[in-house]
């Protein structure tokens, strides 16, 4: 079975080949050892300050979520939130379930985010901007450069879900004024699902951070920070999945991140190259290169996925809510190469023709 699917990927061979092995003892030094060259190099490619913490949670992208928004927000916040598609809807609800005074700036199908809908909030006395910056469900790429200048003129913290952005776009933490960045094994790196981090800058973290009684025996951010300067976590982390994460970020660190990004790109502007001729569309908002969303003009989405999963061996991510019958969404991350990429067109035209 082939995945182009956003995460879990199509993992490569030297990370499954990690997985495969038997999992090390954590309290030791050689664990430690490991948590800190990720640490690093986590720091790098975020291109965020080493003064920057990491914080190490075995969870899912949403639990980190609710973890950053417990750890680094308060009742007195006044949040504005870009809520363009299922994973900005989930900050809301997060939001709203911990009673935090948040307001959503909401993006309609195929709608753009511009400086017209952050004008509308200019001082209006929000402290704190969250955004998925890559809304997955719509591949929707939002301009960080103009989002960071709008936090800025406003005084307001900038915190960033860039979980499928994260080493599949350029991402420039400390240079974009970014407070807090969320990532995730599954996507960029493409690992297994299992471990979340939260990348925290020193305003944020002295401000908030190490001020905020967290009532959390697991998510209290400072009893992780504490921990990681001697590479650990305070409780057992999803040690594997650790490996795998350091495994393939010496393959990115041997390869080069420009390069790595480059190939992406490049298979990225390949498969959208490949499509222009079918009767399908893409939307034309900006898009990450992590993903290309392919719209059909009949309600057949779902039939194309199974079809492709039953008859070819293909995995593409479907799409839910009010745009399931007509997009899916194809992943350029991951162990495929060109000659995938045109197999997996192929197998689409051969389908698209019984509908014609």
């Amino acid at each position: 079975m082939k995945l182009f699917t956003v995460g879990p990927t199509e993992m490569y061979d030297e990370i499954k080949f990690i997985g495969g092995k038997q999992v090390p003892y954590f309290r030791t030094k050689e664990f430690s050892d490991v948590m800190l060259s990720i640490d690093c190099l986590l720091k790098k490619y975020l291109h965020t300050s080493r003064e920057s913490k990491i914080i190490y949670l075995t969870a899912s992208g949403t639990g980190a979520m609710e973890a950053t928004v417990t750890n680094c927000l308060s009742n007195k916040d006044k949040i504005l939130i870009i809520n363009g598609g299922t994973f900005g809807e989930r900050f809301k609800k997060i939001c709203d379930l911990y009673s935090l005074n948040s307001t959503e700036i909401k993006l309609g199908t195929n709608e753009a985010l511009t400086e017209t809908h952050l004008a509308r909030y200019d001082n209006c006395g929000f402290s704190v901007l969250l955004v998925n910056l890559h809304e997955t469900s719509t591949g929707q790429l939002y301009d960080i450069k103009m989002i960071s200048k709008f936090c800025k003129k406003n005084n307001m913290y900038l915190i960033v879900d860039a979980i499928s952005t994260f080493l599949c776009d350029e991402y420039h933490m400390d240079e974009n004024d970014i407070d807090v960045t969320i990532i995730s094994s599954q996507k960029g790196l493409c690992v297994a699902p299992g471990m979340s981090m939260v990348a925290i800058n020193s305003r944020i973290l002295k401000e908030r951070v190490m001020n905020n009684n967290v009532k959390s025996v697991y998510f209290d951010f400072n009893n992780y920070i504490s921990n990681i300067e001697r590479g650990q976590t305070p409780f057992t982390p999803a040690v594997g999945i650790c490996m795998q994460i350091y495994q393939a970020l010496k393959m990115i660190d041997k390869l080069g991140l420009e390069i790595y990004l480059e190939r992406i790109e490049k298979k990225a502007i390949d498969f959208r190259a490949r499509i222009g001729k079918l009767p399908l569309t893409i939307p034309k908002y900006p898009l990450s290169n992590a993903i290309t969303p392919i719209i059909f003009k009949k309600p057949i989405a779902i039939d194309i996925f199974k079809s492709l999963k039953n008859e070819y061996d293909m995995i593409v991510n479907p799409t839910g809510g009010v745009n399931e019958d007509y997009i899916l969404r194809i992943a350029h991350i991951g162990n495929n190469d060109f000659e995938d990429q045109k197999k997996l067109v192929e197998c689409i035209c051969k389908i698209l023709v019984r509908y014609e």
